[in-house]
């Protein structure tokens, strides 16, 4: 799903809860726990390691500011995903004013995709995006995005309502790659 000069944006939707195709999976001491406190530099490490790999786009240029602000969004959750206590994946839930709820990101950290994780992060998702009294919940995915997502989404329930072409995403280096 890479591309260098053009990229594919695909605007999904899941209209009803009827639509939902679960895949919970049981892993050993893995679990999926729901940020109770603001903690906007878990959402920018999360960004950082997880985002770089597929040109995750609009945020390299956010200061701490916009990061605190994101975060302490009123209808805005972020939910962190472990194995054995380490962060290993997250994703980041918002209830708009009109009942929508959108994913606004959603992975896992390279070393943990692969085995069978990102249905089970993905259900959680979807069903905790639920569970805010939304109407339908939306999420847009791209060809940059690890080849795999977009199966993913369809195979939960999500439909593609609509796609566009654009000029791809620059290709950018997280921060924590200059430190290891």
């Amino acid at each position: 799903m890479k591309s260098t000069r053009s990229k594919i944006t695909y605007h999904l939707v899941m209209n009803s809860q009827n639509d939902f195709k679960p895949k919970f999976n049981e892993y050993l001491d893995f679990i999926i726990l729901k940020l109770t406190i603001p903690t906007p530099e878990f959402n920018y490490f999360m960004y950082q390691k997880i985002g770089s790999n597929y040109r995750w786009g609009g945020r390299q240029t956010w200061s701490q500011e916009d990061w605190i602000r994101h975060a302490n969004g009123k209808n805005m959750q972020t939910w962190g995903a472990y194995i054995e206590g380490s962060p290993i994946g997250y994703y980041e839930i918002e209830l708009t004013t009109d009942s929508i709820s959108k994913i606004h990101c959603i992975g896992l950290i390279k070393s943990f995709i692969g085995k069978g994780l990102g249905g089970h992060l993905l259900s959680h998702a979807v069903d905790q995006a639920w569970k805010t009294g939304a109407k339908k919940i939306i999420l847009n995915t791209c060809s940059h995005d690890h080849p795999n997502a977009l199966s993913n989404y369809l195979n939960r329930g999500f439909t593609i309502k609509d796609k566009s072409k654009s000029a791809a995403n620059p290709n950018w280096e997280s921060n924590f790659s200059k430190i290891y």
